[in-house]
């Protein structure tokens, strides 16, 4: 490895990379931690050349650094992390006993903290990005705009309040003012034609 080559081997290296490259990923060392212990385990190690996340698969016949983005390293191990946990869901629905249960059920908590963490990094991804921006548009294309809660939904789920839930008093409230809303603005198309 030549000296312009600097290998990622701590979840605090990865963490100041990225933030001494002013990434738009902000990832603390537990995340970063997590991100490498994947990557570890399916035998692919990072490295820094020039600036540029590198990385190499020692599976591969020839090993070699290659190009490999943030977003990149993010979106394949959150998709070993799903993996795994569906493993693991099917193995406590059919468990040879209940030792392996408990291992299924243990691992099943560890890897859905791990999902919480993976799924805040993933929001920051170009992935993220593009599926909204793909969701918005058809959204528009079906319904001809995309209403107001949806973008209000949206913004929440940015900020990371979606997951909480409304009252039901408030929910309601939301859902005629939709409804008002939207009559009004049909009365106003009709006018113009």
């Amino acid at each position: 490895m030549g000296m312009d080559m600097l290998e990622i081997n701590t979840p605090g290296e990865l963490a100041l990379w990225l933030h001494l490259v002013q990434s738009e990923v902000r990832m603390e060392q537990d995340g970063a931690g997590i991100i490498l212990d994947y990557l570890a385990e399916h035998g692919m190690m990072l490295a820094v050349k020039n600036q540029e996340l590198m990385v190499m698969d020692a599976g591969e016949e020839s090993p070699e650094y290659k190009p490999y983005s943030i977003d990149d390293a993010i979106h394949d191990v959150c998709e070993w992390n799903l993996e795994l946990i569906q493993d693991m869901e099917d193995g406590m629905k059919n468990p040879a006993d209940q030792r392996e249960y408990n291992q299924c059920s243990e691992a099943y908590g560890i890897l859905k903290k791990q999902e919480e963490v993976l799924d805040g990094l993933y929001m920051q991804t170009k992935y993220e990005q593009i599926a909204e921006e793909c969701a918005l548009e058809v959204i528009a294309a079906a319904l001809g705009s995309i209403p107001e809660d949806v973008r209000e939904k949206l913004e929440a789920y940015r900020n990371g309040t979606g997951g909480q839930k409304e009252s039901p008093k408030v929910q309601e409230e939301k859902r005629q003012e939709e409804q008002e809303r939207q009559e009004v603005q049909q009365r106003e198309t009709e006018r113009g034609r």
